[in-house]
């Protein structure tokens, strides 16, 4: 209970203090019968009511009445002013204003008294600097604050705010990270810096691109263009390819600000990585430059295989060789069977004759590069092929084509070759006898090489691989050749001679194979005749063909690039797989990563187990954007892929976003401060409203009082006294 300023805090059920008092008030009436018969009516009255205010006065010690005194104290306000550092607060604004970080120290430091001075003397003021993290700065540290290289994480620094009469004063652009749905800590008192109005800058703010597209086929990549101050021009837009210009756009600029979408399209004939890029030229005025160019990592693949075939004569092998590439349906066959010979003298004229003249002028000097594999079958390529081609065909291989020679009688053209361009690019020689034999039959085995080489791997088991080799039926004709290195060979005769019947070997960025004999097609037919089908055969075609056009799904290091941007400050993770072809599991689990930046300086990176045999974990963090070269070198070989880092959302838009403070101080109840108004003003009007204080309370209790003793004192000793003279006593 509350009367005024005085209290009582009963130490008793209030109902029993009650029956108590009623108790003494009727001990009282009975001892006023009692002193009337020895007193008079007045005395024993007087005597009565000293004795009733006495024990009235004893009970009140169980109600326990104090005095209250309350004293407010108004506490001192705290007022955390936040700085802006994200990198776009580093940006000059027109008129040689210096940046808007220099606009914000200005408004803290400039002035008579500098409003820095004059907010101290009002406010407990606590200085911060806004990045990344919330850092704590000291006065004189405000004159030389720099910007980070992050975008001011806003809500993680009023989370670290004591919301308790505190406020909060942010200076910036409007460039920083905000959640309203998570918005905690004081309220929060915004003031724009830059200006919307005179902001100028173009820039690619979106781009979609596929990162897998198909040779041949056209891709499209859609672009959205922003552009602010520059109404009523207009821009040129380029795609390059490498140093290739592949497409050309014109951007109408109408409005300020506006956002453009634009479309690219070309068609990719390379197989391969391709770097894009998509750029604008750099204008006056331009408050960003770094925005107005996007680096794309494009990777071509091939829908089909093509490959163009010529046989020097009808044949069993060429029959299955040519029905084991149609049965693959990523195949794209073209093949030629040469019927005749130049020398052939027909008596019919040319237009009755039902046979084509075969198009070596079409083939290799026009069509040739729109192929990816190249097979000479037996062929007497002299009769046929003009040497001047020969040239042609090694560049073809030089540049990453595949060629295929397959053996027979006429291969090698009995040595006429030898000190032209093919024996350059060839991984064979002849042996200077004999080029041909068909007077023994010959088995096949693996030899070292082989035992590990893709191409016939046609069991992942390696005793199963081994005798699958040799279990295939014996040939009928082998030609006779040497190797230029026995590192290249990989199926050999049984003979004893241990000729090379399959070799390989690489030339420039492309690949060369030769298959010594003309009787492959018994790997067909003999396997079906034992019952075993003739999938091994269609199996080692397939890896043939896989390997001499270097399809990826092939290699024994392969590296998984994710789905999705690759940005500045965020960790790229990527998955590493190496194949157990030959190579011991203790090596296969021995993985060297190596990442390369734009500027060709490797940074730190690490690879680690992913928890299966022969899988890892790569991981990098990108510190600028550009394209990243990752390396990997395992005992199985090494393999290189490129990444594409994009900048981070505050390298594109910086224009001043004044909307956003908005929202922020509206999501904490605070206010958006005009720039042009005075600030003081504002912020001491609106810390009135939300000032605290410290309300403080003092007990006296009354028989703490020496006024409260003396009166029940003079009661006691006044009845004590009367009874003395009256004598009671």
């Amino acid at each position: 209970m509350n009367f005024g300023q005085y209290v009582i805090d009963p130490i008793l059920p209030f109902g029993l203090i009650l029956l108590l008092l009623i108790l003494g008030w009727a001990a009282v009436v009975i001892q006023y019968a009692f002193i009337r018969r020895k007193l008079s009516h007045t005395r024993a009255l007087i005597l009565s009511l000293l004795r009733l205010f006495a024990f009235t006065a004893l009970i009140s010690f169980a109600l326990n009445p104090f005095l209250l005194e309350r004293k407010e104290n108004k506490l001192t306000q705290t007022l955390n002013i936040l700085i802006d550092t994200s990198p776009s607060m580093g940006l000059s604004e027109p008129g040689g204003k210096g940046s808007r970080l220099d606009e914000a120290k200005a408004w803290l430091l400039r002035g008579s008294p500098p409003l820095f001075k004059s907010l101290s003397e009002r406010f407990d003021v606590r200085l911060y600097g806004v990045g990344e993290s919330l850092r704590a700065l000291k006065e004189e540290e405000l004159s030389v604050l720099k910007t980070g290289s992050q975008k001011a994480e806003l809500n993680e620094a009023m989370r670290k705010l004591s919301p308790k009469n505190s406020l909060a004063l942010l200076l910036s652009d409007g460039n920083v990270k905000w959640d309203q749905g998570s918005s905690t800590g004081p309220p929060l008192l915004t003031v724009p810096l830059g200006d919307p109005n005179t902001h100028k800058d173009i820039l690619i703010k979106a781009v979609k691109s596929p990162a897998i597209a198909f040779r041949d086929r056209e891709v499209v990549i859609d672009v959205i263009v922003k552009a602010y101050g520059y109404a009523g021009r207009m821009f040129p837009m380029v795609l390059r390819d490498g140093g290739k210009l592949v497409a050309a756009r014109d951007i109408p600029i109408h409005k300020s600000p506006e956002e453009i979408p634009l479309s690219f399209s070309f068609v990719p004939e390379r197989v391969g990585q391709h770097h894009l890029y998509l750029s604008i030229p750099s204008q006056a005025g331009e408050a960003l430059i770094s925005n107005n160019e996007v680096n794309l990592s494009l990777k071509v693949i091939r829908d089909k295989i093509r490959i163009l075939m010529i046989s020097g004569s009808p044949s069993l092998n060429y029959r299955f060789m040519r029905m084991a590439l149609k049965n693959d349906p990523f195949i794209d066959l073209l093949s030629f069977v040469i019927l005749r010979t130049p020398s052939d003298i027909l008596n019919v004229p040319i237009q009755e004759q039902s046979l084509i003249p075969f198009p070596v002028e079409t083939l290799f000097t026009k069509e040739l590069n729109n192929f990816d594999l190249l097979i000479f079958d037996n062929l007497l390529y002299h009769l046929y092929i003009s040497p001047n081609y020969y040239e042609r065909v090694r560049d073809f291989v030089k540049e990453g084509g595949g060629f295929a020679m397959i053996g027979g009688p006429h291969f090698l053209d009995d040595g006429r070759y030898t000190g032209t361009p093919l024996s350059e690019i060839l991984p064979v020689k002849l042996t200077g006898r004999e080029g041909y034999r068909r007077d023994s039959r010959s088995g096949v085995k693996l030899s070292q090489s082989g035992k590990t080489h893709p191409i016939t791997q046609l069991s992942s088991r390696e005793g199963e691989n081994v005798n699958l080799w040799k279990e295939m039926p014996a040939l009928d004709g082998i030609n006779l050749l040497e190797p230029k290195s026995f590192k290249t060979v990989l199926l050999e005769s049984d003979d004893g001679a241990s000729r090379p019947i399959l070799t390989v070997g690489n030339y420039g960025k492309g690949r060369v194979l030769v298959l010594a004999t003309d009787y492959s097609w018994k790997w067909y037919m003999g396997m079906v005749a034992q019952g075993k089908g003739h999938w091994t055969y269609l199996r080692f075609m397939e890896r043939m063909v896989r390997w001499i056009t270097q399809d990826p799904g092939l290699d024994p290091i392969q590296i998984l690039l994710p789905e999705g941007q690759a940005k500045v400050g965020q960790e790229r993770e990527f998955r590493i797989k190496v194949r157990d072809e030959g190579v011991h599991p203790n090596l296969r689990d021995t993985v060297s990563l190596s990442v390369f930046n734009s500027d060709g300086i490797k940074i730190k990176s690490q690879a680690k187990s992913a928890g299966q045999p022969g899988e890892h974990l790569g991981s990098f963090l990108p510190d600028k954007k550009g394209i990243y070269k990752v390396k990997v070198e395992t005992a199985a070989g090494n393999v290189e892929e490129v990444l594409v880092v994009h900048g981070a959302p505050e390298d594109q838009d910086v224009s001043p976003n004044p909307e956003m403070l908005r929202i922020a101080s509206a999501s904490t109840g605070g206010k958006f401060l005009a720039k042009g108004g005075d600030l003081l003003k504002e912020l001491e009007s609106y810390g009135g409203k939300t000032q605290s204080s410290l309300i403080e309370e003092k007990r006296i209790p009354f028989w703490g009082m020496l006024c409260g003793l003396l009166i029940v004192l003079s009661l006691l000793g006044a009845e004590w006294y009367l009874r003395r003279r009256w004598g009671l006593i």
